[in-house]
């Protein structure tokens, strides 16, 4: 026995195209920058499973809703603090006391870095070069990416119906 599901959208297509053009962008917005959240609470959670999260290192995963066309995206950014010292993100204190864009690094990981030698002048520098270490690739992005791929779509969909509904009934339309 095949049970068959069919879904009328007829209505809904309706209520879309009474909607005036700015009100059916905003509804579009909405879905997107609502699904956009969601996949970077994902992102904060594979950031907090690998690297000691805080607060702070966490307002670095951004979500960004496209403003002239469909989409967005969730990026990792790091912002200085302005000279009230707010508006800081992303930036992790090291046990030196110095701000640091540790998430950019974190996605991509780093290259072996080192010192300066001497370079056979004499009294220029005391020590000879050395390795200092690198930071290994987290990808927790790139982990979200690959998580949220098969369910992104569907989700936007429903979502931007919701959204739909939602500010057409704000706006009069049945």
């Amino acid at each position: 026995m095949a049970s068959n599901i069919e879904y009328d959208d007829s209505n809904l297509q309706k209520m879309f195209a009474e909607l005036e053009p700015k009100r059916r962008m905003q509804a579009i917005k909405g879905g997107f920058r609502r699904l956009a959240s969601k996949v970077r609470k994902r992102a904060v959670a594979n950031l907090r499973q690998d690297l000691h999260s805080n607060r702070d290192l966490e307002k670095g995963v951004r979500a960004l809703v496209y403003k002239r066309k469909a989409g967005f995206r969730v990026t990792v950014g790091t912002k200085k603090a302005n000279k009230n010292g707010r508006g800081e993100r992303g930036m992790h204190t090291n046990r030196r006391g110095l701000k640091k864009p540790v998430l950019i690094w974190a996605e991509d990981g780093t290259t072996w870095r080192k010192t300066k030698g001497n370079g056979g002048k004499r009294a220029a520098r005391l020590r000879a070069a050395h390795r200092t270490g690198y930071m290994r690739r987290y990808g927790f992005i790139e982990r979200t990416r690959e998580q949220e791929k098969g369910s992104v779509t569907d989700d936007m969909h429903r979502m931007v119906k919701e959204s739909v509904i939602r500010i057409s009934k704000k706006y009069g339309c049945k």
